[in-house]
């Protein structure tokens, strides 16, 4: 058997005057920069927010240009004992499609994506199609065997290893 309880809230509302703070004397918040207005739309809404959605978002005509950009391909890096690894998420793209250079001391991941589907019924037909370009580009840090590098495509990831020279490969120190 339930029990009902009720309490009773008294509710006052001040005057403005008797907060310790006249109307008059009340101002807006300023800024004190452009760039703090630029740092909160920031935390507010990443550049990269849209990023996610840009992998399989179909782009049609002028949109193809404009929004290329946003074509990224996410990425994770994982610096080994003797290599760093790089892998990239690469879905339904094909090794042919996939560009991977060496310029100076930039990595440069690119290529293009081109699909079609088209799936029909008896009372609807579907057809969507995607093209569009990528890319990527990484420093390279000091140390790293340049000709050495290798890339591999498997399972719709991207995988580079980068292999540390020697002298720059990590070492355990005794503690003594």
């Amino acid at each position: 058997m339930a029990v009902d309880t009720k309490q009773e809230i008294m509710v006052s509302q001040k005057p403005a005057n008797s907060l310790g703070e006249s109307s008059k004397t009340h101002k807006p918040p300023t800024f004190a920069s452009f760039e703090e207005v630029e740092h909160l739309f920031e935390r507010l809404m990443p550049t990269n927010w849209i990023r996610p959605m840009g992998w399989n978002w179909p782009l049609w005509g002028a949109l193809d240009e404009s929004l290329e950009h946003i074509r990224v391909p996410q990425l994770d890096i994982v610096d080994r004992d003797k290599e760093i690894l790089i892998r990239v998420e690469m879905p339904g793209v094909d090794k042919k499609d996939i560009q991977v250079s060496l310029n100076n001391s930039t990595l440069n991941i690119s290529g293009s994506v081109s699909r079609e589907s088209r799936e029909q019924h008896k009372d609807y037909i579907r057809s969507e199609i995607t093209r569009g370009n990528f890319s990527r580009r990484l420093a390279i840090p000091e140390g790293v065997d340049t000709a050495k590098i290798g890339a591999s495509l498997r399972d719709g990831i991207l995988e580079i290893t980068l292999p540390k020279e020697p002298a720059t490969q990590r070492r355990a120190v005794e503690v003594k």
